[in-house]
């Protein structure tokens, strides 16, 4: 019923049906923590905006973060993943970038008080999300120099984006980490586990490409899943060492890790 009702009522009109409904909750209900927006402010995906970041925070721990270290945000959106970062990171730095101008404008409002943490607005194009860009993501270079990024983190990036747009901004990945410095990235993958899955999170039915399946073919940037033996390819290709896959609960319910897949890996 909810896909069907997707495909019948226009992206346009179910944004704003759901703002005014997230208004009358936030009249009835406001958001009082500190660098958190308002519902109706808010374009995140779903889930808890504190709750998702402290939890993603705890990710990054597990996996190397320390207070020294220089961090790179890819789509960072309104900061979720920032703002648990704020008391952590003493010597060390955080930058994020975003396509979508009005998310950079909130963190650069609510960071003012924060002199490591830098928020940059990048006209990438993509359809669904940053129509007026200039710039394909397929020939985007990060603004950020060589070797100058000990851990990068992308979540929900590259679920909305196409096979050469990935692999453009693997290498810039690349490019900007510095030896032994890690990256996370989340993804849906499509494998053996996940098409076999009897009810996913989300139903990948429509062919994008030989590599890559959507949800709907009308808007693919909506949610793009990847053939995880391509992605394997990727990583080998632009030099990024694959450390482990961490099976996201999207395809497998009985998963201990967040709804997406993610992969982390080394340079």
């Amino acid at each position: 019923m909810k896909s069907r009702l997707k495909q019948l009522v226009p992206l346009a009109v179910r944004q704003e049906i759901k703002r005014q409904m997230f208004k009358r909750q936030d009249r009835r209900d406001p958001i009082t923590a500190a660098r958190v927006p308002s519902r109706a402010e808010s374009f995140i995906g779903g889930g808890d905006f504190e709750h998702v970041g402290n939890m993603f925070f705890k990710t990054l721990r597990r996996h190397g973060l320390t207070p020294d270290m220089d961090v790179l945000d890819v789509g960072c959106g309104q900061g979720r993943m920032a703002r648990p970062l704020v008391e952590f990171l003493g010597a060390g730095t955080y930058s994020g970038f975003d396509i979508v101008k009005s998310g950079i404008d909130w963190c650069k409002t609510h960071y003012l008080d924060v002199p490591n943490f830098k928020f940059d607005h990048v006209p990438v194009y993509n359809k669904r999300y940053n129509k007026s860009g200039v710039v394909k993501a397929s020939e985007f270079t990060f603004p950020y120099k060589d070797n100058q990024f000990d851990m990068v983190f992308l979540t929900s990036v590259f679920t909305h984006m196409f096979a050469k747009d990935v692999e453009n901004y693997l290498l810039e990945i690349a490019r900007i980490l510095r030896p032994g410095g890690k990256c996370l990235i989340t993804w849906f993958l499509l494998n053996e586990q996940s098409r076999a899955a009897r009810e996913p999170f989300y139903n990948f039915a429509y062919d994008f490409d030989n590599v890559s399946k959507t949800t709907t073919p009308k808007s693919p940037e909506a949610a793009m899943a990847f053939d995880e033996e391509f992605v394997r390819g990727l990583y080998e290709k632009t030099g990024l060492v694959m450390q482990d896959i961490e099976l996201g609960s999207w395809a497998n319910p009985n998963s201990e890790f967040q709804l997406q897949d993610m992969i982390i890996a080394k340079k």
